[in-house]
Order: structure tokens, then sequence, then C-alpha cells
């Protein structure tokens, strides 16, 4: 016999099914919510070229619309239903908080306790790590670099735990800054939460998350991928036409979870209800009000931004666009490669709206604007508020004199974790804002006219609802910016860069610059292999890593082996960083980021025509070889094989056994042979 728990959970779950089957083309007292959700959806859709976007609308412990757009497979021509899965992306990180945040309700652990105390095997080169707490991988103030990326998203299943992964690259790496200090978007510290509830539970995160989230609360589907999901099971993702693969995110504190607006609508009941649905306690009250607590006003913050006034758990606890109208709103989005999520919840008010799409450029901004327009719809029609407020149309602003020492001190350089800006002053006073271009080595004007007005900020006559200041704290200048944000209904405030002085290249990495290294201990099917190449540019006195057109300014003065990481910006332009360091490998210098090895494209063996055979190391590296520009290669014994032009541009790839043309184009090809270590391919060059 099942207990009683469960047979309530089944007969809740199966009066939801019934009470959604019949609400998706209208309900009472929602009408024009409805249909400005469905014009929003249907807008962005054209906006982003998102080939199907999902939605629901809560109030109490009701779904009161739930629809769907687009297509779930375009070759099928299938649309998406309820049922269809999204991977969340970072929208799952909430998923992660609840179970931290059940942990502390069982007594289990204590928020701001020491992460070692329950991780024991938890170390850092820095010593500071001892005094990161539970509380610090919620609220992204740990002090992590942000996030190890190698192996996070693969086409198959991982054979093994990325989040051991993340705990043992931990082990070699420094903090970014003091434990506490400031709150900057850390990836890591979601991820660890897995090996946390492991260690306290002896469970497996997904085990757990299951029996204490997912079936209390009938989240049916719900699930990590930890293997491949039936067909039409979840929405296809696409660039441009093209369908992609199952997306295995294997983060699943951080990012992992394949969800439904339906199933994630359960969890924005709970926090509606103060931490229960019907009978079914999740949480407690006293946890579902600690995640709702601005933690950045107990840290470095010096220019507050609405968008990331984290919680718990939360991006922002303060939801600008619900704030633009006085309504409190605690809000998560997620982006991942072609999926993208935001759940928006208005606790005192009791109203809740989740969105999810997928391909090209929808993003977690876009289902932020999809939300905000269907919330603010829907408060104006419960009387709320008085109207839906309408989008910003901001007037230039009245000028006023900047004196020389107000401009002189915003001249000069600034970077935050992927771009570097140069900011210059022009015979008229006014400012201008450069960018610099790794593709063209070359500096590319990003914002000119910015004259300082009476607001005391920098702005132009185009774009008078962006404007900029420059502001010294800590010891540190920044720049920041304020602009119109979400629905455009408001501006908000972000830090967008440090400024920063050239430290000078010593000879050792004046040696390395422009030089360039390609990717060897990425898992074989991982999805960045369509971006291998790193490179070190140098430029006006800078070092700075470029992956993937990102540059990433780093300090060469902390020796000949290591440049470090340099910056120190809260909110989210100081995420994600990495010390550069030296490995010696097979003779060679290789570049460590994280834990991503890199080895010198320079001494890749060329290929001769004929047969000749390869075979992968002890550690598992993949092998690389150059190949001239025409001909054909034959590849028997790979795991995995990919072609790229002398761009590193990929080409063609296979599995197993296959052959390919050669690209024609440029002076070289390179080809990479991925497969388990101890493995013999052979390899047949014709030209």
């Amino acid at each position: 016999m099942k207990p009683l728990r469960s047979v309530i959970v089944a007969v809740c779950c199966l009066v939801y099914l019934l009470y959604i089957s019949g609400c998706s083309s209208s309900s009472p007292g929602y009408t024009a919510t409805i249909n400005e959700g469905r014009t929003a959806a249907r807008e962005m859709m054209e906006q982003t070229g998102a080939s199907s976007i999902s939605l629901a609308l809560i109030d109490g412990e009701q779904v009161v619309w739930t629809e769907t757009f687009g297509l779930a497979d375009k070759a099928s021509r299938t649309a998406p239903s309820a049922d269809t899965m999204y991977c969340i992306g970072s929208t799952s990180k909430m998923v992660a908080a609840i179970a931290v945040m059940k942990l502390v309700d069982l007594g289990l652990i204590s928020l701001d306790r020491p992460l070692r105390n329950y991780i024991t095997s938890f170390s850092m080169a820095s010593p500071e790590y001892a005094q990161v707490t539970v509380r610090m991988l919620l609220n992204h103030s740990a002090g992590f670099p942000g996030g190890d990326y190698r192996n996070s998203e693969t086409s198959t299943p991982l054979p093994f735990s990325f989040s051991a992964q993340v705990l043992e690259t931990l082990k070699t790496q420094r903090l970014k800054h003091a434990p506490g200090y400031m709150s900057v978007y850390a990836n890591d510290g979601f991820t660890l939460i897995e090996q946390l509830v492991s260690a306290v539970t002896g469970k497996s995160y997904a085990q757990f998350v299951q029996e204490e989230i997912f079936t209390p609360l009938g989240m049916n589907t719900s699930r990590y991928p930890l293997d491949y999901f039936p067909d039409g099971s979840f929405a296809k993702r696409y660039a441009d036409d093209s369908p992609q693969p199952q997306l295995f995110l294997n983060s699943f504190g951080s990012g992992g979870l394949y969800s439904t607006p339906g199933d994630m609508a359960k969890i924005a009941m709970m926090f509606l209800k103060k931490g229960k649905v019907g009978t079914v306690r999740i949480l407690s009250e006293a946890s579902v009000a600690a995640m709702g607590v601005d933690q950045t006003l107990f840290s470095f913050n010096p220019v507050k931004s609405k968008s990331f006034s984290y919680g718990l758990g939360w991006d922002t606890v303060i939801q600008p666009g619900l704030g633009a109208v006085g309504v409190t709103g605690w809000q998560k989005g997620g982006d991942v490669t072609l999926y993208g999520s935001a759940m928006i919840v208005a606790p005192a008010d009791g109203l809740a709206v989740v969105v999810m799409g997928a391909s090209n450029s929808f993003g977690s901004g876009s289902a932020t604007v999809i939300a905000e327009r269907i919330l603010l719809r829907a408060l104006a029609e419960k009387g709320r508020i008085a109207a839906m407020p309408t989008p910003l149309n901001l007037p230039t602003r009245p000028l006023k004199t900047a004196s020389s020492g107000q401009l002189d001190s915003a001249v000069g350089y600034y970077a935050s974790n992927s771009t570097v800006m140069r900011v210059q002053k022009q015979p008229d006073d006014s400012l201008s804002i450069a960018r610099y271009d790794a593709a063209t080595s070359a500096w590319q004007s990003w914002i000119t006219g910015l004259k300082l007005r009476d607001d005391d900020r920098f702005s132009n006559n185009e774009k008078p609802g962006m404007s900029f200041s420059f502001i010294t704290t800590d010891a540190r200048q920044y720049v920041t910016i304020r602009y119109v944000t979400g629905y455009g209904h408001y501006q908000d405030d972000i830090i967008q860069g440090q400024k920063i002085a050239a430290p000078g290249l010593p000879a050792a990495w004046s040696s390395r610059a422009g030089k360039s290294w390609l990717l060897a201990n990425e898992y074989r099917d991982s999805e960045a292999w369509e971006s291998p190449l790193m490179r070190l540019n140098t430029f006006d006195g800078f070092l700075a890593v470029n992956r993937g057109g990102g540059l990433q300014v780093v300090d060469p003065a902390a020796g000949d082996t290591r440049a470090g990481m340099m910056l120190t910006i809260p909110q989210v332009y100081g995420r994600d960083l990495d010390d550069v360091a030296i490995d010696t490998t097979r003779g060679e210098e290789w570049i460590r980021l994280g834990s991503t090895l890199y080895r010198p494209q320079e001494t890749i063996t060329a290929l001769s025509a004929g047969s000749s055979a390869v075979t992968i190391g002890a550690e598992g590296f993949a092998e690389w070889r150059k190949l001239p520009p025409t001909g054909s290669v034959s590849i028997s014994g790979a795991s995995v094989w990919r072609l790229y032009d002398a761009g590193l541009e990929q080409k063609a790839t296979g599995t197993g056994d296959g052959s390919t043309m050669l690209p024609d184009s440029g002076t070289a090809a390179y080809l990479v042979l991925s497969a388990p270590p101890g493995t013999r391919i052979t390899l047949n060059l014709v030209q």
C-alpha cells in the first residue's frame, strides 16, 4: 500500500493535470494578460529566431495559463506540448538552493559554517579557502575564479562526475578575492552543492533532489541528463536551421536541469506559499524568507544593480521591472548554448511566471522581457497597479560643464571579464569609448560624444537612455553604465569595468605573445571543440587571453610561469576569470586555464602522405596533426575526429572510422583525434 503522503501527491497531480488541460485558451480575469503574453512571445520569436517558447502564469496555487509556441522539432513539424522539456540553464540553481535550505531545515548543515566541515576534501591554493561558508556558495561570494567549463557541455553522457572534477580543479586555484568580500556570479559554487549534498546525505545530488523536491511536488517532467532522453520529449535546439544533438549539461547544480514551465510552476508556487504547496511542505517559512534577503547589502557593492541583487540562489530579490511599479519580485534566469529561461515570482502579490525557449539568440533576457510583460499586465488586470507601464522615451538631459579633473580622471583603460575598453578625451571636452577587437588587432569605436549632464553622468544625444559614470572606491576606479533594460520601462545600473594600468611585459611573456595554443584535454564530444583555439594577445602594454573572441587581461608580474587574474568587479562583469599557468608537458610549454590544457600550435606534427599511426597517450590528451589544405584523409580507430581549416574553423567531424576531403582553403588543415588512452589510430593521407 502506498503511504498516505504519496496518495495525496498523486491526487494533487491528477487535479492539476485536469486543470491545465482546459486552461490554455482562456482563464477568467486574465484575458488581457493572455493576449499580452501571446503577443510578447510571438514578437520575441521574430526578434530572436527562437524555434519554440513555452510559458506558464501562476496565481497562488494555480497555473492559470500555459501555452507553447513554435516547433519542438522542425523536421517533423511537431509543436511543443506542456510536457516538452527545455534545458533551463542557470534557473537550475534555484533547485540547488532549495536542496541546501532543505539540509538546513533538517539540521544537517548550517549556512555560516565552513564548507570544509562538510566536504573534507575541499581545498584551494589560497589559505583563506578555509573561510568559505555554505552561504557563500548560494550568494556568489566565495571568491572562486568563476567557472570550470571543461567537459561541461557534451553530446553524450559524461562517464565521470563533473562536480568531482570541479572540486579537484579548485585545489590548484587561488581565490579571486577574500571570501565574503563581494558577490560576483560564480557557477562553481553551485556545482559544489552536488558534492555537499552527497557528503552530507550519502545520496547522489540527482537522487536527493528527486526524493526531496521533485517527487513531493509532483514534478514528473523534470530530470537531469544522466542518459539520452526519448525522442520528442524535449525541445530541439537549432543554430539557424541546423538541428543540434541533445545537450548534456553536466553541471547539474549550476545549470543542467531539463524541465517544463508546468513543473517549475510548482517551485514558484512553493515560494508563493512560503515553503509548501497544498499539504506538502518543502521548506520552512524561515528558509524561504532567508532566500529572499538581499545579500549584496552586506558586502562590497559600490553601485546598486537591481538586476544583480543576489538572494540565496536568486539573481535578484528586487526585480527591477516589477520594482519600477512598486512590486517586489524575485528572479532567476538561465542561459546555456541555444536555450534560455527565466522565472519571476512576486511573493507578496501571489503571482509568478516561468518562460523557456530554444534556439539562436533566445536567452534569459528574452525570457525576462516576456515574463515582465505578462506579470505587469496581470498586475494591472488585478487592479494592483493602475495601468500597464509604457517603455521609456527619455529626453536628452541638459549639459553641465565638466572640469578638467573629471575628464582626465575618466581617461584610461578599463577591463571586464571579456572586454578591454579605452576612454579618451576629445577636443570638444567629450569622452569616447572604444573596445579592443582581437580579430582585427585594433580598437573599434563603441560610443562617442559623451558629455557631462545635469545628473553628473556622461551621455550623448543619440542614446540618452545610456549614461556612464566613473567612481573610485576601495582604491580602485570603475566605469558604470545606466541603461534601459527588460521590457523597457525602467533603467538599471551596473559596474561595467575596472580601470587598469599596463603592468609591462617581462621577456618570458613577451616571447609567448601572438602565439596560438589548441585544446588538448576536453572530453571527446564536448561542445568546446567548436572553438579550440586560444591566443595570448598583447596591445598597449597589456597581456590578454583570447578565447572565442573574448579578452581577459592578466597580470604577468606574478612570474615567468604564471600570469594572474587581476580584476575585482562585483555583480557579473568580474565573473569567470582564470590565472594563466605555464605547464611543461612533453618537453613543451603548454598553457593551463583552470583545468583546461592548451598545447602549442607551432609544434604540431605535420602528417605525410600515405599511412601513419597515432597512439593516444596515458593522459588521454587529444592528438593533433597538421595536414596540407588539399587532398583527403581517412581515419580508423578514433572515437571522435574533427577537421579544421587554417583558421581553426571546424569543417567536418565524425565518430569511429571515416574519411573526409580536406577544406582546400588557406595554407593548411588540422585534424584532432580523440579516443581512450592507449588507442592506436591509423591515418591515410591522399594528395
